[in-house]
């Protein structure tokens, strides 16, 4: 069976193969990571074929010509090192491990779009009968596996990083059949349109949600939170002191849109409510971020436990929650 592979923009388009589907694909999570907790998928395949954006569920939750899904970590567990996994028995065809982690300025970007290089580090994997799947912006220097190796499903291939052109870290994963992008979550081909379902790609272990919006981070500051600096990895502090001059509460969310009801609590040591925000957001937002705090002064803080409450309230009755906590002394 012939096979021929070319790079555009760096995603891996398939020329027609034969043979037949494979029935029973048997798909694992790709990434090392406990799902919903420390990795969110926060694009799906768009399956609009004009210049909308649909994902399978018929919702936003993707971008104009977007050939994967994306699995999302954070900067900091990226660099403690999140491993990519074979999705399932197969070959390796290709690899690329030279492109550097790094956030892209405009330019950089420019320049690596005329290169093809927009998947970063990647690697290409063959599963029989017409069936490839690609993993993109991977860590430089984090791939160890090699071209015409065989490797069994959940076997270390490289680890999650920054390569090519993305804004956060995260692994792109692609599916491939004869030609065509498959979504793993339906098995229909991206030019179906939203609300097709063949079969989950997905084995039965694995069960990955449908989540439309995700609270992703969160944590404590004695000042106003740098948002940029969060998402290169500034660290919450270990503890806030009596001492400090504010006390502010802060969470990233995923995906959120227009209309949604966020809601941000601070509980002190004793139960009681030490500072509340209540909005209403007024635009979609493929990332975004909030805080609430106040100014030590009149208001003192006490040594103890602090719990800070998030809350995401979505008119078609989606609600997610999540809580942080920090220590005052």
């Amino acid at each position: 069976m012939n096979k021929k592979i070319t790079i555009i923009l760096g995603l891996i388009i398939l020329l027609p193969l034969t043979g037949a589907y494979a029935e029973e694909t048997d798909f694992i999570l790709p990434i090392a990571c406990e799902y919903g907790e420390n990795c969110w998928a926060v694009n799906y395949v768009d399956v609009d074929p004009t210049k909308g954006v649909q994902d399978f569920k018929c919702n936003i939750k993707s971008y104009d010509g977007h050939k994967g899904t994306d699995f999302a970590v954070t900067y900091n567990d990226m660099k403690k090192g999140i491993d990519v996994l074979a999705a399932a028995n197969g070959k390796i065809l290709r690899t690329r491990d030279t492109e550097a982690d790094s956030y892209k300025t405009d330019e950089q970007v420019e320049t690596i779009n005329v290169q093809n290089k927009d998947c970063g580090n990647g690697i290409i994997m063959d599963h029989g009968n017409g069936l490839q799947t690609i993993y993109c912006h991977l860590k430089q220097n984090s791939i160890v596996v090699e071209p015409k190796q065989n490797v069994k499903a959940g076997e270390k291939i490289a680890q999650i990083g920054l390569s090519g052109v993305t804004q956060f870290p995260h692994l792109h994963f692609g599916v491939q059949w004869e030609g065509g992008v498959v979504d793993p979550f339906t098995g229909a081909l991206n030019k179906e349109g939203c609300g097709q379902f063949k079969q989950s790609l997905w084995n039965d272990e694995t069960t990955l949600t449908y989540d439309p919006v995700a609270i992703f981070n969160g944590g404590f500051r004695a000042s106003s939170p740098n948002y940029e600096a969060i998402a290169r990895g500034q660290s919450n502090p270990k503890a806030i002191t009596l001492k400090s001059a504010a006390f502010v509460f802060w969470t990233g969310l995923y995906n959120v849109e227009k209309g949604d009801k966020l809601l941000l609590k601070v509980t002190d040591p004793n139960g009681n409510i030490f500072v509340t925000s209540d909005i209403t957001l007024e635009r979609n937002r493929a990332r975004h971020y909030q805080h609430v705090g106040r100014k030590i002064g009149r208001v003192q803080l006490i040594e103890g436990t602090y719990t800070g409450h998030v809350t995401l309230i979505r008119d078609d009755n989606i609600k997610k929650e999540t809580q942080y906590t920090v220590q005052v002394r």
